[in-house]
């Protein structure tokens, strides 16, 4: 238990976190206007990806969070144009782009570097930045949805579509906005995680964060604090098993690597509930159909 509390564990488990905490603000953006993005990780591992490959051309880091973040927002556009304009299915729209993302970054990955090779170490980003940079996120959301007509709009696309539209706001045209900056987060998230704490990319290098963050998001009923809370609660338990692993124990180490997924899927179970769901989430809008 001392492991929990030791300024080591505590500094690994803000590094850690930020990152998870980045998309889950930008799933939280996205679903309060109604989009359920399941593509989070394909968005966050292809910003990883893009991150790491102008940090190692350029030798600047925050060039690296840059080309996340655009590569992220493409995506969402990309997401944008399927699940808002086409109106494909959201869930099966969502893990299909995730789990091209996946197979895409291997193979450009594996392009550039020998399979079993070292792939080269970047220059990282300090702790201070990436916390900086996360709290500004975490306000701007904050003031965005309970201090401009916008955040209000968007969130009334979420909960009503069909009285925002009555009203004079353009449904389908938020909805992109939203999306589009979701998955800039997103990719930002994986980028700050590359450029961060890691400081080199390998295949699948996000590693379930994505889906652990869409899953903050309920756990933190959609505000933008609590899921940062809960994604320095992964941090945590993502940092106390890294370091229980280096311990002297009969217990499997597969035991300490789920210990944060565990966690969090318990956290949610518990939280789920009081939970307040948009009520259009995942609902395509079609104006006139109701």
């Amino acid at each position: 238990m001392d492991i929990l509390f030791k300024i080591e564990t505590l500094e690994a488990a803000i590094r850690l976190g930020i990152p998870v905490a980045l998309v889950a603000l930008g799933a939280l953006v996205s679903e309060r206007t109604g989009v359920l993005n399941l593509g989070l990780e394909g968005m966050m591992l292809s910003g990883a990806l893009a991150g790491y490959a102008a940090n190692e051309a350029t030798g600047s880091p925050w060039v690296g969070l840059l080309a996340g973040v655009a590569v992220g927002a493409c995506s969402g556009g990309v997401l944008a144009l399927l699940v808002v304009t086409a109106r494909a299915n959201q869930v099966v729209t969502g893990i299909a782009l995730t789990l091209l993302a996946i197979s895409a970054t291997t193979y450009l990955f594996q392009l550039q570097y020998a399979i079993g090779g070292i792939p080269p170490r970047v220059n990282r980003l300090g702790m201070t930045p990436l916390v900086l940079m996360t709290l500004a996120c975490v306000v701007a959301l904050w003031f965005l949805f309970n201090r401009t007509t916008l955040g209000m709009a968007m969130g009334a696309v979420g909960e009503a579509p069909e009285a925002a539209d009555a009203l004079g706001y353009r449904v389908n045209h938020l909805r992109w906005v939203a999306t589009i900056i979701g998955g800039g987060l997103a990719g930002l998230g994986g980028a700050a995680l590359v450029n961060g704490p890691l400081g080199l990319f390998i295949g699948n290098v996000t590693a379930g964060r994505g889906w652990v963050a869409l899953a903050l998001v309920v756990f933190a009923g959609w505000r933008p604090g609590a899921t940062v809370a809960g994604a320095l609660l992964f941090g945590l338990c993502d940092a106390a098993q890294l370091r229980l692993q280096g311990t002297t124990t009969d217990i499997p180490y597969e035991v300490f690597l789920a210990l944060p997924y565990v966690v969090t899927l318990v956290a949610l179970v518990l939280r789920a509930r009081a939970s307040r769901t948009p009520a259009a989430l995942g609902v395509a809008y079609v104006r006139g159909a109701h």
